[in-house]
């Protein structure tokens, strides 16, 4: 499934893939947090880098391994290498008897030919900010030329290796020497030889800033930034060397423990140790160190205790494995299904090869996209996964690197691809899981896209030692697929759905008790009536578990707060904060209660009649125990002013109390704010409106304007084609009221065939009569405190009949009245400045006030 290291006769490190010994590159860069560290091999020895390296350059065939360094310009670790650089140029080997000279032509130096070994391995570097002490025996320029010397030649096959290279350039007293001759064997280095340096940098991007900073070794500036830039396994001419796997940590305690009797409280708690200590950013010399203090502390023992005290993450008290955790976690079973089809098809594979029967079958993909709403459970599976790949040996340390986009993704050019391939590198052996991952394909206009090609690369380069996560809403991360061809095919998409309310109920009660709280019946149960609303009411903002989790919490500070340390108390009704009350059931009100509002309009009694039915219906479906129904969607069909925009406030507020919609609020709109100006414009604006208007309602005046903007070439149509399926899908939540004429209402319904099915009540609002509007025109006067003297009405009622006749079309009812209330307003005005300035101002309307009626 994965691939393995190059493998050294006897013991091995696992951290070191040694296969990028033999890359054909001029120099092999080696980094990360664990050069400085020392290693456990498979023969339970403690290394350090210079002897792993050493094994891992003889196992690849390198005869003769040569290292270099600020206070051993020349040293060596086996004598075998050391006779080599004996020889003379003839290739005839000098008396093992005689003085050590070399006598390679061109090489003598201050010493003459003098050769100066050391067989021992340098006393522990300096860092390299510190200055270095005087290089005894060799120069630096003869050391150079001495090393050079040695990569150039045919044979023996050769490696030079400079274990710590940020000193070995700062304080080199032959740079441009140096510098040149990397510059030649940046050219010429196919002879098989091999130029290794040892950087301490985290990362290569790190790296390639520092030997930038060094101004003077132009060569190996390009070739660390081309690495830095580049994506691979290993990039071919670099290795990571990371923190310690679970295999080497566990022969570590071992080695403690047989070295310096450690003891182990509970032999059954190893395997948790062991993953949490591998999965924990810390080097094996920190660890063993550690090790070795609690072995000889009084009463000292290993446990999960001790290691979680250390700061190592550890579940608490939970020593189920990944996969028990997995599967208790609720309403999850098609991401568990995926996990389990993933270890069987592991497990064949590993016992076929077992068998030594060959398999055509190809290894699944790892990496996955994990496509849900918040708080659906993406974060903790991601933090699970690592130890299932772990445990199937997908993974050697399956520990969890979490990122956002900002840390992938660079302000300038050319420092995006080094960015992401930094993260990648502290990635390796386990996960990368990028939350809100759409954000890279949001700013693809930035450096988004450079971010994503190198991640592709990596996913698809470092197969077997990386897995990458990928997380987020599930509608943007189908945007986010779509942003890269090479996406798709590389990734398994694992949908998270939102719980359904029941589970959310018992993640809340489970929180709740588990902080302390014991709730009540009644408490229980009101707590499940507001889950349960709050579920019917979710949107896109909506948290799942992470909601729960606030509610159970607010609950228990209330809850504190009043019982004091009384614990036997129980959690009652009162400790449900009243931000969270609005979702409790309330008793339909009186029919005549809750409409008694509309008794002060006037010409209403159609409407009060179906509004009244309506009422009755919910109240009988309460008596019965039954649940409400969805607040139907109504068509509101009328000559203008005949009062359906102060209905359509009215039956929001109405619905709110009735308990069928949350809010009520009314969001009115039209053709104006509803359709777009080009091709694609429209859909997002008419979603946008019912966003606004959820738990609400939607009030769409003069509706039909849609179909005729259709007709003359605008996006009508599309603004219908998008309104209907969000009618059915937001059912429940959302009341649309569509207004106007009845017959351009009855064109409205035939302009798409879903929407006659969707507007099951109509409510007529007729003309009103003269009467009616005379009444109108008193309550009018009444709200801006005036009345009306004898006659006014006779005559109001007179210029309202004659306006009628000599405009129908343009006759508005109501607004009609209100005009008329203007004017004599105007007429009033004119009266009170004719008279005294003693006089009061009038308030009250006489017949002169009112015009005479238009001639028909």
């Amino acid at each position: 499934m994965r691939k393995e290291p190059s493998r050294a006769p006897g013991p091995v490190v696992e951290r070191f893939d040694g296969v990028v010994l033999h890359s054909g590159e001029p120099f092999t860069i080696v980094y990360g947090p664990g050069v400085s560290d020392v290693f456990i091999d498979t023969a339970y020895q403690v290394c350090t880098l210079e002897q792993v390296l050493w094994r891992l350059l003889r196992a690849e065939g390198y005869a003769r391994i040569v290292f270099g360094s600020t206070d051993q310009p020349v040293y060596f670790r086996d004598s075998a290498s050391r006779d080599l650089c004996r020889r003379s140029a003839t290739g005839r080997p000098s008396s093992p008897t005689g003085p050590r000279t070399m006598r390679t032509p061109g090489m003598s130096g201050p010493m003459g030919n003098l050769l100066v070994t050391r067989v021992r391995a340098p006393a522990e570097e300096r860092s390299p900010a510190e200055p270095p002490a005087p290089a005894s025996g060799v120069s630096d320029p003869f050391a150079v030329m001495t090393l050079t010397g040695y990569l150039q030649q045919n044979g023996p096959r050769t490696a030079v290796v400079i274990p710590h290279a940020e000193n070995y350039l700062r304080y080199n007293q032959a740079p441009r020497a140096l510098a040149g001759a990397m510059a030649h064997w940046a050219r010429r280095h196919d002879n098989g030889n091999l130029w290794v340096l040892v950087f301490g940098q985290d990362t290569l991007e790190d790296t390639a800033q520092y030997v930038e900073g060094c101004r003077g070794y132009p060569p190996l500036e390009t070739f660390v930034r081309e690495q830095a830039g580049r994506s691979g396994p290993g990039r071919s001419g670099a290795v990571r060397i990371g923190d310690p796997h679970a295999a080497e940590t566990e022969r570590l305690i071992h080695r403690v423990r047989l070295r310096s009797g450690l003891r182990l409280d509970d032999w059954r708690e190893l395997d948790t140790i062991v993953k949490a200590m591998a999965t924990h950013p810390e080097k094996a010399r920190a660890w063993k160190a550690w090790l070795e203090r609690l072995a000889t502390a009084p009463g000292g023992e290993l446990t999960v205790a001790a290691v979680r005290e250390k700061g190592a993450d550890v579940s608490a008290a939970d020593s189920r494995s990944p996969w028990e955790r997995l599967a208790a976690m609720p309403g999850l079973d098609a991401v568990r299904a995926h996990f389990e089809q993933l270890r069987a098809s592991v497990e064949t594979l590993d016992a076929l090869r077992a068998e030594g029967r060959t398999t055509a079958v190809e290894p699944p993909s790892l990496h996955l996209v994990f496509s849900g709403n918040p708080g659906t459970g993406k974060t903790t599976v991601a933090r699970l996964v690592g130890e299932l790949y772990r445990d199937l040996g997908l993974l050697r340390r399956g520990h969890v690197v979490e990122t956002k986009t900002s840390d992938l993704v660079a302000g300038y050019v050319g420092q995006t691809a080094g960015l992401t391939n930094a993260t990648v590198d502290r990635a390796l052996e386990g996960v990368l899981f990028i939350d809100e991952a759409y954000g890279l394909s949001d700013q693809r206009e930035g450096f988004g896209g450079e971010a994503i090609q190198t991640l592709v690369a990596r996913m698809e380069n470092d197969r077997g030692r990386l897995v990458v996560i990928l997380a987020g809403y599930p509608d943007k991360m189908r945007e986010f697929l779509a942003a890269d061809l090479g996406l798709p095919s590389r990734v398994t998409v694992l949908d998270f759905p939102d719980y359904p309310p029941q589970t959310l109920y018992s993640i809340a009660l489970r929180r709740l008790t588990e902080c302390g709280a014991t709730p009540s019946s009644e408490t229980e149960g009101q707590l499940r009536e507001i889950v349960f609303g709050m579920h019917r009411t979710r949107d896109e903002s909506f948290g799942n578990a992470r909601d729960m989790r606030t509610l159970a919490d607010s609950v228990f500070d209330r809850w504190a707060g009043r019982v004091r340390g009384r614990l036997e108390v129980p959690a009652a009704p009162v400790d449900i904060p009243e931000s969270y009350r609005g979702f409790l059931p309330r008793p339909a009100p009186d029919p005549t209660e809750s409409l008694a509002e509309l008794d002060r309009y006037v010409g209403l009694g159609p409407v009060r009649e179906t509004l009244t039915d309506l009422v009755k219906r919910i109240r009988l479906r309460q008596a019965r125990g039954q649940d409400g129904f969805a607040p139907p969607h109504l068509l509101f069909t009328g000559p203008p002013g005949t009062g359906k925009t102060t209905v359509a406030r009215l039956v929001g507020r109405i619905f709110r109390d009735l308990g069928l919609l949350r809010k009520g609020h009314v969001v009115e709109a039209g053709r104006a704010t509803l359709v777009g100006e080009y091709q694609g414009h429209t859909a997002p604006l008419v979603r946008k409106a019912v966003q606004e208007a959820l738990d609400g309602v939607l009030f769409i005046d003069e509706a039909y304007s849609l179909v005729s903007d259709a007709r003359y070439g605008g996006y009508g149509k599309e603004a219908i084609d998008t309104l209907v399926p969000e009618m059915e899908n937001r059912r429940g939540r959302l009341v649309v009221i569509a207004a106007g004429y009845p017959r351009e209402m009855d064109t409205f319904l035939a302009a798409n065939p879903g929407l006659g099915s969707r507007f099951t009540t109509r409510v007529p609002f007729p003309h009103y009569d003269t009467d009616d509007l005379v009444e109108i025109l008193g309550r009018m006067a009444a709200e801006e405190n005036c009345t009306l003297a004898e006659g006014v009405r006779e005559r109001a009622g007179a210029w309202l009949g004659g306006t009628r006749l000599a405009n129908p079309a343009e006759f508005g009812n109501a607004r009609t009245v209100r005009k008329l209330l203007e004017l004599m307003e105007a007429r009033m005005a004119d009266r009170y400045a004719r008279g005294g300035a003693e006089d009061p101002a009038p308030s009250e309307y006489v017949p002169e006030d009112v015009p005479a009626p238009p001639v028909t």
